[in-house]
């Protein structure tokens, strides 16, 4: 009975491709300009070769495209034309500006800027635009510093004990402060047990997004909330959704008075002034067509989980970096001193735009440590690209940001963690804006400003008061692992002796 089953789920895999290939030649014919890999199988396509523990899935797909600059990769039916070169993830990301129709966070974090389709992405982009503008910055700033100089104090409580720490969960706590506050407009100590499941679920939510990559199957949505209800995951999507949400109702309902003729506002709304992204968002939404609460509270959720643990890894990752390059940490602590006055960190008189070798050695781990590993496209249109291979129309687009930052066609010495690698004679012979943690074209990250902001505050903070050093002689991609974010295999290990 089961050959037969399988014979007939064959026939049927069979005849629904060759009905698919029919109906569209011209997309199937542009297709096979690109290899595809060998281990392919009907109904699951390439899926077997990313299956198994997360450990092991950057060091799977390196091993995949290894031979290939280009490759389709078959996630079951689906088609996906994978890159890795600038050249080619440029030409797509600056064509390209819908994401793809298969949203594996829909569940847990919505509809919002980050995962949008185009018509409803430019509605964030004019919502959000404003947060960001050189307006507010400043007052960002002033939580960043505040917060970093409380991460200070409780980082006394492991300095001097000549003991390494993973330092990850101090500072992932110290930047999910920042960003709670700065959108939100409330710390998340406030917010009790809401705020520890928040905290929790974040992790959850990346986990799950992995999981839907490795196994296909639970990608369909209705399979994947039958299987979140049956492991128990829902109730983590509704302790990540519930804290925006009663921040967001809350603020509304003391921000909303009678409508009168001498009190012109909008649908009753009236916001003062504007110091969170919260604020910013009941101003602005009610001239947005189908800018609602939900809306508002997706625009809430992607705005703290893009931030959070970003930011928090990235600042990990360049205390570890600083740590095993002594010479490299006295050059940007003696940069710090020059800047501040004192060890609380920044003054009036500098701002985070100064520290010129500080950023060499944040875009650096950037490039080298990228959280994020992959970012996705739907082509509305054939796209020509430079060699006049023809990317068809409709074809869902991945693009491997951490293996183009890896490059030696762009990086002397691509393996090697070297701040020079962006000095201003090295940036002048690549071509503009090749580092991609931050994205390239117009849908590339709205908050790059913000958060070089926050990593550079916290990582000002922390060599002004502490030396970093660590029993770790180097440390390499061959670390790291990914849960929709890239982090370390072997954590974050530090020791810190106070200045």
């Amino acid at each position: 009975m089961s050959i037969v089953l399988m014979f007939v789920c064959l026939i049927i895999a069979f005849l629904v491709n060759f009905t698919r290939k029919t109906r569209n030649r011209r997309f199937y014919q542009l297709l096979e300009q690109f290899p595809t890999h060998p281990s392919y199988y009907p109904l699951i396509g390439n899926a077997q070769l990313l299956a198994g523990s997360l450990e092991g899935v950057l060091e799977k797909v390196e091993k995949i495209m290894k031979p290939y600059d280009r490759l389709v990769y078959w996630l079951g039916p689906l088609p996906v034309l994978v890159l890795k070169k600038f050249d080619d993830i440029s030409a797509i990301l600056n064509q390209s500006v819908d994401r793809e129709d298969i949203d594996i966070m829909k569940e847990w974090l919505g509809t919002g800027i980050l995962n949008a389709k185009y018509e409803e992405w430019k509605k964030s982009r004019r919502v959000l635009s404003p947060a960001f503008s050189s307006d507010m910055l400043p007052k960002y700033a002033q939580v960043f510093d505040k917060n970093a100089s409380k991460l200070i104090d409780k980082l006394r409580n492991i300095a001097d004990n000549d003991e390494q720490t993973d330092v990850l969960d101090w500072i992932r706590n110290a930047n999910l402060d920042s960003i709670v506050e700065n959108s939100m407009g409330m710390s998340i100590e406030s917010c009790g047990k809401a705020g520890e499941n928040f905290c929790y679920s974040i992790m959850e939510a990346m986990k799950q997004g992995t999981k839907r990559i490795q196994y296909p199957w639970l990608i369909p949505h209705y399979i994947y909330m039958v299987y979140a209800k049956l492991t128990g995951k829902m109730k983590n999507i509704e302790h990540l959704q519930y804290l925006p949400t009663k921040i967001l109702k809350d603020k509304m309902k003391n921000n909303r008075v009678p409508q009168d003729e001498n009190n012109p506002n909008h649908n009753g709304i009236v916001v003062d002034s504007t110091k969170t992204i919260i604020d910013l968002l009941i101003k602005k939404s009610p001239t947005e067509s189908g800018f609602d609460e939900m809306r508002m509270r997706d625009e809430l959720l992607l705005m703290t989980i893009g931030g959070v643990e970003t930011t928090a890894l990235t600042v990990s990752s360049l205390m570890l970096m600083l740590a095993i390059n002594q010479d490299i940490q006295q050059k940007a602590y003696e940069e710090v001193t020059q800047l501040t006055t004192n060890q609380e960190g920044l003054t009036e008189d500098h701002s985070t735009t100064d520290f010129k070798y500080l950023e060499q050695c944040i875009k650096e781990t950037l490039r080298m440590f990228s959280p994020i590993m992959v970012t996705s496209r739907r082509t509305h249109k054939e796209i020509v690209l430079k060699d006049n291979k023809v990317v068809p129309a409709n074809m869902f687009v991945a693009t491997l940001i951490h293996l183009a930052n890896y490059d030696a066609d762009l990086y002397e010495n691509p393996d090697k963690w070297d701040p020079e690698h962006f000095s201003e004679q090295a940036v002048e012979k690549r071509p503009k804006n090749s580092q991609l943690s931050f994205g390239y074209g117009s849908r590339s990250c709205i908050g790059a400003k913000y958060a070089m902001m926050s990593i550079k505050t916290l990582i000002i903070h922390i060599i002004r008061n502490y030396h970093l050093s660590t029993s770790l002689k180097e440390f390499t991609k061959e670390n790291l692992k990914t849960d929709l974010c890239i982090r370390s295999k072997i954590g974050y290990p530090i020791k810190l002796t106070s200045r």
